[in-house]
């Protein structure tokens, strides 16, 4: 089994169409585990974690409604910066924090922090 890389994305992004924390247009495609804290800006199909979602797949992803000054997605789910730098927001969507037989986890937490 391939090891998972964590992915998320902290910087502000902008524009007209299809703009997201995370991805702007997710196309048939799977997207879990993940997340976005950067502002985002535009004037359609505009979402915290992704700007529109054609038969795509997200699960377990989360984008700061605070700092992207976004209250909604097209997937994804939005929490607030405190809930973000909670461990068991993350936790309860099943990441993965847990070193086991020497195998790194995917994911760690600073504390308050994002994770990493």
């Amino acid at each position: 089994m391939a090891q998972s890389h964590p992915v998320y994305a902290t910087g502000a992004v902008s524009g007209t169409s299809d703009v997201g924390g995370l991805c702007g247009k997710n196309y048939y495609g799977t997207i879990t585990s993940c997340y976005a804290t950067g502002a985002v800006s535009g004037d359609w199909n505009v979402g915290g974690l992704c700007g529109s979602n054609d038969r795509g797949t997200i699960r377990g992803s989360f984008w700061d409604t605070d700092t992207s000054g976004m209250t909604t997605s097209a997937g994804g789910t939005g929490k607030t910066t405190a809930q973000m730098k909670d461990i068991n927001t993350f936790l309860n969507a099943g990441w993965d924090f847990t070193v086991t037989d020497n195998t790194p986890a995917v994911w760690y937490m600073p504390e308050g922090d994002y994770p990493g």
